[in-house]
């Protein structure tokens, strides 16, 4: 899916890529 391929990608960035299933599942 695009979009959360999209969604995954400004996460990482916005996170300082670290990852966002770490964070959304913490």
């Amino acid at each position: 899916d695009y979009f959360d391929f999209y969604n995954t990608e400004r996460l990482h960035q916005s996170l300082d890529y670290r990852t966002p299933q770490a964070i959304h599942f913490a």
